[in-house]
């Protein structure tokens, strides 16, 4: 077994005691006496049981059943609710064929979810064949025919047989989900249909429609109900991942095949005809002016002389990498012969723009004696005050052959200090020539189209065009958008009389402004998501705890006034750090009152029982998540963390966000755009507001500054004042919970101290959760205390490739490792402030059983628990009675 990271601490672990913080003489010694890093013990075999035992590591009391006995989930007052009051979703999703359990797995299934408190799940990518790089594909609710995913590139119109055995398994798989208390996210598209089309063309939104009746007028047998009448089926959402802007901006309608771009021209022109009389109106608005190419401002990038990488004019940015640049027989050669550890290599050229002129940047460039291709960014941006587009940013596609690259645009803003950049170089030679940024553009516009005859083209996303010509196509397809999703709404309300509350799509592919007009907003992230682009899906083995990047993008985008959920989120396997993910996107979405937080996904295949993690996103087989699942439940599900008590909503107006969105293509807002820094979602509330009503003065708020940012509840603080070794941790009375890196500290959450030995990441997740919320023995109330601790979680036999300090992968599929999930004992004394003689302790096995009682010291001022990787455990049962 190959073990990627190996840190090295001193061989004696002495606490930095705070005065604050003292433990007893008998706690620091225990501690001392554990081994060095090089000498720690093996891992051991640890794979939480697939059952759903009533005992401590069970949580299934936190869940009312059957889901929806309180009537129907509906929105009151910008909030989930129901007849009872307020709703949160603490929920997990499955993929494709994991939708089609059979009965007996079915029924273990929700027994086993129960035991982590989740009370929803949502059904995700049943309505095609599902298949990854690791498996073929496997049955959709239509079966097994491998054509009907694709039918639309052919025949628009196809048939809608559903297959009788999956549809009886999904049935039976949510009635037997409503009995244990856990609702439905029911997903209507994600795969059958075309991206980007069903926006506009009759026929696919024909077909779209009628397999949402299909599906939800279907009655369940096993519940009597029709998935309209049945309040377990809590949230509906139209389409996963998929709007018009994306498309857009990714190039996908500039591509599309007749018959879709001849209705999409269709409209195009039927929407100009409603706005101008004429054709003199339409061009004397839209100004056109012939713009011919000149004024080159990189005169060397022909590179048939040395260029001075000076720092100014030419800038190389590559932090720890080994990189060098120079010219090499007419050509710039970037050479990385090692990728850094904090970010990809960047090349920079300096250049100027201005607001609203015309610019095109060409060049050719290759990745010298290549196997594979790699995603490279290409962009003209300003760097001056905060990174930001001025016209040009998307991902570019690099292999071995020679790729010509023409990007006329039109500059967003007045900048003298722009740069064409290059990023995200990964290792290898790459070859850069005939570089040009000149003012000016050729296009195809036609100024002989006419109007009356219908033959105005698209503007399409990478091309010079009028101003006002990009404008209004930018209003089109909001206006497209805007009739798709509310007229989609009204149908399964209007039509389907779907009692459910319903959402669009996610933040950051169709405008909030758009999404707010439903019932919810939606929203999707991923740390250190795996890069499909590689053969081998390397992905960043890195700790969001010295970052807390997705939580303050998802918190930064929150639409004001309407209910939030962030439906997929995950640290994926392999990354080594995944059990930090889920505990701090449920905190954070607890402060910010978010009405569902799901983890992506549970399970992707028809294997309910799997002995080791065969997916990247899967956490069926991840004990090191799963082991503090009962703390998120607490976290989140029963409100152990309190809400903000301050709010912050950033305001932008719809004709400010338009012009960003057209000179930037930025579909996303959020605080950070207007004036806050994003830190602040860490401390309060926050929102954006699209309205045009005022929003809060950034300067009432002061910028959160220091190493240590703490929640304006006092429950939630984030450390980073070692460099690289940050931590971060929840402190209520009924959950605690630690995550990063201990580096010796000692860790004080309010009555209860934790010391953590070394690990072989030098990094640790523990959690404590008081089952009963009973506290952790203050008050000398009875308590059940479920405690996790967690490290280093693998398949026995894996063999991580190391590509850079902090990034991984695995080469070929065998080197995930055929045996089951192997686990880190972790090492660690707790402190509690239960009497000694009052607290027993136990370590559990992996159903949640006890196998061995843990000795309990007494302490001054009451006990102390030494865990040892010798219990060959991730769970421990604390007792006080």
């Amino acid at each position: 077994m190959k073990h990627l990271v190996t840190n090295k601490q001193p061989s004696s672990l002495i606490p930095a005691i705070l005065t604050s913080m003292i433990l007893s003489l008998a706690s620091t010694a225990a501690l001392t006496s554990l081994p060095a890093a090089d000498e720690l013990p093996p891992l051991f075999p640890f794979l939480i049981s697939y059952d759903g035992p009533d005992n401590a590591s069970s949580m299934a009391h936190l869940l009312e059943a059957p889901a929806g006995k309180n009537g129907f989930i509906r929105v009151e007052n910008g909030r989930f609710a129901d007849n009872k009051g307020p709703v949160r979703l603490h929920a997990t999703n499955l993929t494709g064929p994991a939708n089609f359990p059979t009965r007996e797995a079915a029924d273990k299934l929700a027994a086993r979810l129960a035991r982590f408190g989740i009370n929803c799940v949502r059904l995700h990518y049943f309505d095609a064949q599902y298949g990854n790089f690791m498996t073929g594909k496997q049955t959709g609710i239509f079966g097994n025919d491998d054509t009907l995913s694709e039918a639309f590139s052919a025949a628009p119109k196809a048939p809608l047989h559903f297959a009788p055995e999956p549809v009886d398994r999904q049935d039976y798989l949510i009635a037997a989900l409503k009995k244990r208390g856990i609702y439905v996210n029911v997903n209507l598209h994600v795969a059958r249909f075309p991206k980007g089309i069903s926006f506009f063309d009759p026929s696919v939104l024909d077909s779209e429609k009628e397999y949402a009746k299909k599906l939800l007028t279907h009655v369940n047998p096993y519940t009597g109900l029709a998935y309209t009448d049945d309040p377990c089926v809590a949230v509906i959402e139209i389409n996963n991942e998929n709007a018009l802007f994306n498309n857009y901006h990714g190039g996908g309608i500039d591509r599309l095949p007749d018959p879709y771009a001849a209705e999409l021209r269709k409209q195009w022109n039927a929407w100009l005809s409603s706005k101008y009389k004429s054709t003199e109106d339409m061009m004397k608005s839209w100004k056109w002016v012939a713009a011919p190419l000149c004024d080159e401002q990189i005169p060397e990038g022909s590179f048939d002389q040395p260029v001075d990488i000076d720092g100014k004019k030419w800038i190389l940015s590559k932090g720890s990498a080994e990189t060098d640049c120079h010219v090499n027989k007419g050509r710039l050669v970037l050479e990385v012969k090692k990728e850094g550890s904090e970010f990809f290599p960047k090349l920079f050229r300096k250049v100027s723009v201005k607001k609203d002129q015309p610019y095109t940047l060409s060049f050719k460039i290759r990745r010298v004696k290549a196997n594979d291709n790699v995603h490279l960014g290409m962009a003209v941006a300003d760097a001056k005050e905060g990174w930001r587009s001025l016209g040009v940013h998307q991902q570019l596609v690099v292999g071995s052959a020679w790729k010509k690259v023409s990007v006329p645009f039109v500059a967003g803003d007045d900048s003298d200090k722009a740069q064409v950049q290059l990023t995200r170089f990964k290792t290898g030679s790459y070859e850069l020539d005939d570089l040009s940024f000149k003012s000016g553009a050729e296009s195809d516009f036609n100024t002989a189209v006419r109007l009356e005859d219908g033959n105005t083209p698209i503007v399409k996303s990478v091309s010079y065009a009028p101003m006002q010509a990009r404008r209004d196509f930018y209003r089109f397809l909001v206006d497209t958008e805007r009739a798709y999703w509310i007229g989609m709404s009204d149908y399964l309300k209007k039509d389907l009389k779907v009692k459910s509350v319903v959402s669009g799509t996610q933040l950051g592919y169709s405008p909030p402004q758009i999404q707010g007009e439903l019932d919810y907003i939606d929203n999707h992230s991923y740390w250190c998501h795996p890069s499909p682009v590689a053969k081998d899906w390397r992905i960043r083995n890195e700790s969001m705890v010295n970052s807390m990047g997705c939580i303050q993008g998802l918190a930064n985008q929150r639409v004001a006034g309407k209910p939030y959920t962030v439906s997929e989120y995950n640290h994926p396997f392999p990354n080594q750090y995944g059990a930090e993910g889920q505990p701090m996107l449920r905190a954070y979405g607890r402060l910010q009152g978010w009405d569902g937080v799901f983890e992506y996904t549970y399970n992707h295949s028809p294997d309910f029982e799997p002995q080791r993690n065969t997916y990247f996103f899967s956490i069926i087989a991840r004990t090191d998540v799963l082991a503090h699942f009962p703390a998120c439940a607490s976290i989140y599900l029963r409100g152990d963390v309190q809400e903000a008590k301050s709010s912050i909503t950033g305001a932008m107006d719809n004709e400010t966000y338009f012009n960003r969105l057209v000179s930037s293509k930025a579909v996303s807002a959020g605080i950070g755009a207007v004036g806050f820094d994003s830190k602040q979602t860490l401390i309060h509330k926050t929102a954006m507001d699209f309205s045009g009503k005022p929003g809060t003065d950034p300067a009432s708020f002061s910028t959160p500054e220091g190493k240590v940012l703490v929640s304006d509840t006092g429950e939630l603080t984030w450390n980073t004042e070692k460099a690289g070794a940050g931590y971060w941790t929840v402190n209520t009375p009924n959950t605690k919970l630690f995550t990063g890196f201990p580096e010796g500290r000692t860790i004080n959450m309010g009555n209860v101290k934790l010391e953590i030995g070394k690990t072989r990441l030098n990094w640790a997740t523990v959690s404590l959760v008081s089952r009963n919320a009973t506290g952790f023995g203050e008050s000398g109330k009875p308590a059940s205390i479920l405690l996790a601790a967690t490290g280093l979680a693998e398949n026995e036999g894996t063999v991580i490739d190391k590509i850079t300090d902090k990034e991984i992968a695995f080469q070929d599929r065998l080197k995930w490792g055929n045996g089951t999930v192997l686990v880190e004992g972790i090492q660690a004394t707790v402190t509690l402030p239960s009497d000694a003689a009052k607290t027993k302790c136990h370590a559990l096995d992996q159903d949640g059983n006890r196998k061995k009682e843990v000795p309990v010291e007494k302490t001054e001022k009451g006990s102390t628990i030494i865990l040892k990787p010798e219990y060959k455990t991730v769970w421990y049962e604390i007792e006080i009675n």
